[in-house]
């Protein structure tokens, strides 16, 4: 599906829309997560859900009802929230398996354990970043964790 002109990759991490009002903000973030960033103007391709079932989810709830065929070992939760005033931020929810066996990396979002759940805040802008990074095991939630400041926000890995 084209977004802003660009090609999103079917299997595409998702920003997922958790909550039902506002959507200036929703659209806002759409825009602060797609937006060119750095010298190479590079984009996010990531694929934006706004389904009713997901609001009101959080944490493993809503990993849990990530279709099977959900195929990243990560997604972004666009709740809302708005954290030191005036920041909008979105929670990276990993749930990748904490284990070598590689059955645990076929089982769908519905079998996650709570306990293999990660999370972290991160600006709408870095999700390129993380999500380029998570995916080719550039990086891993340890790096990402490694790298919050002080306030609990993700902001890159430069920062």
């Amino acid at each position: 599906m084209p977004q802003d002109g660009h090609q999103i990759p079917n299997d595409a991490s998702w920003v997922i829309r958790t909550y039902s009002d506002r959507e200036g903000s929703w659209k806002e973030l759409q825009t602060r997560i797609t937006a060119p960033v750095g010298p190479s103007q590079y984009r996010a391709h990531v694929q934006f859900i706004d389904d009713p079932k997901y609001y009101g989810l959080a944490g493993i709830e809503l990993v849990h009802a990530l279709p099977d065929a959900y195929s990243n070992g990560y997604c972004f939760l666009a709740d809302g929230n708005i954290v030191n005033s005036n920041l909008q931020t979105v929670t990276l929810l990993s749930f990748d398996p904490d284990s070598l066996d590689p059955a645990d990396y076929a089982r769908p979002p519905s079998a996650v354990p709570e306990s293999e759940l990660r999370s972290v805040r991160l600006l709408p802008e870095v999700v390129g970043e993380i999500d380029d990074n998570l995916s080719i095991a550039n990086i891993d939630m340890d790096d990402v964790l490694n790298s919050v400041s002080s306030d609990g926000v993700y902001r890159g890995l430069e920062e």
